[in-house]
């Protein structure tokens, strides 16, 4: 082989090197550039971003990677899809709940909760990565949440709350364990349901109990002893006869007047008989109420005053409720005066209300009593109201008519120079 032959194959070599060389060269780099593609793209879905494409331009291989990456992205946006909508139905059903909700971990740390808690608890700031008990500063409801998650069991109670927070509320508290397939309790979600309302309404339905027992009680008790003493003396005058059968008719009359109240009353709450509006003329329906009234009393006994101004718009009222509510407050007035008695009635027009005014002369009401005058058998004056054949639910039937024409009723007074009932109603009932 000559020297040129020898030159010629290592040309050749180092040729077929050469180029060798430039191949790895070129796919190392199409490779480096693919993986640098595929760095930015696992990035993207790492900061839980959508690519705008999967596809890289490199080998085979690359391609079955980035299509594997698609799927992978497909299958995470479907899941961040579900989990928006299962956080935006969470959310609505939290925030449209009356009851407050709070779900702790095993640590007894907030993890959430909704509106309604706050404000049945008054908090300033969020209780979120807290424990119960630095949120809530309540003993017994840390003690409900670790019964509940020692025990694995729902736990029901009924607390009381008395700081100086929050005014005094009742509250039913419900906890209930959280399991996620395990055997471990890694939770519990708390339920509060505000039932103060509910505690305050068994309160009055116990006071109402005791009022009608006791209004009760006392001729029942001279009915009783009347006839006792009838069926033990048979032998008594005419003269205390016919004083015992005074006494037994009066209180009679007294028993059928707390009892027709009382159904007046719950029919209006019960809302069985239906408000009937008319149109009426303040003055006219006055002047009648006036002349009606002086039939009722000694002549003379009170005098009443009216005071209207000029042109009154028409009133929108159920007449006969209406007039019932006049009539038990011109009652009220003559049973709380002194001779002289004096009432007076008057009448304003502001916007679209009417300001009506029943104001008497009599011996006021004490500042602590006045808020209370519209409940049931609440009596300023007992003797005094008693005495007059009163049964104390005048008031409440005036408050309930006046609601039922969507108006407002409040008492006005002072010691001694008298107490004015102050009615406003819309001149229209129409919504």
């Amino acid at each position: 082989m000559s020297i040129d032959d020898e030159k010629l194959i290592a040309f050749l070599v180092v040729l077929e090197v050469l180029q060798l060389a430039l191949f790895w060269a070129i796919i190392r780099q199409r490779y480096q550039l693919s993986l640098r593609q595929l760095s930015r793209l696992t990035a993207l879905l790492a900061d839980g971003q959508r690519p705008k494409s999967y596809y890289i331009d490199g080998p085979a291989l690359v391609g079955e990677v980035t299509d594997n990456l698609e799927k992978v992205g497909n299958r995470l946006e479907e899941i961040r899809r579900q989990q928006q909508e299962e956080d935006f139905n969470l959310n609505v059903l939290l925030a449209n709940m009356v009851e407050g909700v709070m779900v702790v971990d095993q640590r007894h740390v907030v993890r959430l909760v909704n509106d309604a808690l706050l404000n049945l608890f008054n908090l300033k700031q969020s209780p979120l990565e807290r424990t119960v008990l630095e949120s809530l500063r309540e003993a017994r409801i840390e003690m409900i949440i670790r019964d509940t998650i020692l025990s694995g069991k729902t736990q029901q109670q009924e607390i009381t709350l008395e700081s100086t927070a929050v005014a005094m509320r009742h509250l039913a508290v419900s906890a209930v364990p959280i399991r996620t397939g395990k055997p471990d309790v890694r939770g519990a979600v708390i339920v509060f349901h505000d039932i103060t309302r509910i505690k305050q309404l068994e309160v009055v339905r116990q006071e109402f109990v005791a009022n009608v027992s006791h209004e009760l009680r006392t001729p029942l008790a001279i009915f009783r002893g009347y006839l006792e003493t009838f069926a033990e003396h048979p032998g008594l005058s005419p003269e205390d006869s016919q004083r015992m059968i005074d006494a037994m008719r009066r209180h009679s009359n007294r028993l059928n007047a707390i009892v027709e109240d009382l159904l007046v009353l719950t029919r209006m709450e019960a809302r069985q008989s239906p408000t009937e509006f008319t149109s009426i003329r303040i003055d006219a329906f006055f002047h009648q109420l006036i002349r009606d009234w002086e039939k009722r009393v000694d002549a003379g006994a009170v005098e009443i005053i009216l005071r209207l101004p000029d042109k009154l718009p028409p009133l929108e009222v159920d007449t006969l409720r209406f007039e019932q509510v006049m009539l038990n407050l011109m009652e009220n007035a003559v049973a709380y005066s002194n001779p002289p008695r004096r009432i007076v009635l008057s009448a304003d027009v502001t916007g679209n209300q009417i300001e009506l005014r029943v104001a008497d002369n009599g011996i006021g009401i004490p500042p602590g009593d006045l808020p209370h005058i519209f409940e049931r058998f609440y009596r300023v004056d007992k003797g005094r109201s008693r005495a007059s054949g009163g049964t104390g639910l005048g008031l409440s039937i005036v408050k309930h008519i006046v609601q039922s024409h969507r108006g407002t009723v409040h008492a006005e007074s002072e010691l001694g120079k008298g107490t004015t009932i102050v009615i406003r109603l819309p001149l229209s009932q129409e919504t």
